[in-house]
């Protein structure tokens, strides 16, 4: 199984949001989030289009902000459909994960230092995740200036030598990812930002 075409997704989404400087919550200096301070789930609008940037590559995608059910986002990215658990799991929709989230649920509202552990099942395959709201840091990404969560998340096959870690950067006030990273011990990894939201 290849999860980083996954996470490229995902990171093309959050990268998308990220782009659109004029949307709510995009800022040349915006104020830092306060500590201690909880963000609850939010997502763009259907239909918002968005643009982002591989930064190894420089190669730009471009998608469309799809419907929204619960806690599982969507979007058309490049002509194909993808849905993912609140921006950061995309593997978990494919394995099941209800519309409120089930235990990944309580990262929301997001707060520095709430962390979820949870096992995912797919193809008969088994992964261990956890996924930890780590610290909040101001980016600039082409799309704007963003407050953000900083989300890691670091998946385990749980029969074999397979790890990856991923970060994400959650905009609340924009309700989308604007910034991604991923790598896994295979050699594999993906870097993204977002360019433009329209």
């Amino acid at each position: 199984m290849q999860p980083f075409p996954a996470l490229r997704h995902l990171m093309a989404l959050a990268f998308l949001a990220a782009v659109a400087g004029l949307l709510p919550g995009a800022s040349t200096a915006g104020a830092e989030i306060a500590e201690g301070q909880a963000a609850p789930f939010r997502v763009l609008p259907e239909g918002t289009f968005m643009v982002w940037e591989n930064l190894d590559t420089g190669e730009k995608v471009q998608g469309v902000v799809g419907r929204t059910h619960g806690l599982i986002v969507s979007w058309i990215w490049e002509g194909r459909s993808f849905s993912s658990f609140a921006h950061i799991c995309m593997d978990c929709v494919a394995a099941g994960v209800p519309p409120d989230g089930g235990v990944l649920g309580q990262l929301f509202p997001l707060q520095v230092g709430k962390a979820v552990t949870f096992t995912r099942r797919l193809a008969g395959e088994a992964w261990r995740d956890r996924i930890e709201v780590l610290t909040t840091e101001q980016v600039t990404v082409p799309a704007g200036t963003f407050d953000t969560y900083v989300l890691l998340r670091v998946s385990e096959q749980v029969r074999g030598d397979w790890r990856a870690e991923q970060r994400t950067w959650y905009a609340p006030e924009l309700g989308w990812v604007v910034k991604f990273e991923g790598y896994n011990n295979k050699g594999g990894g993906e870097r993204w930002q977002a360019v433009n939201f329209d």
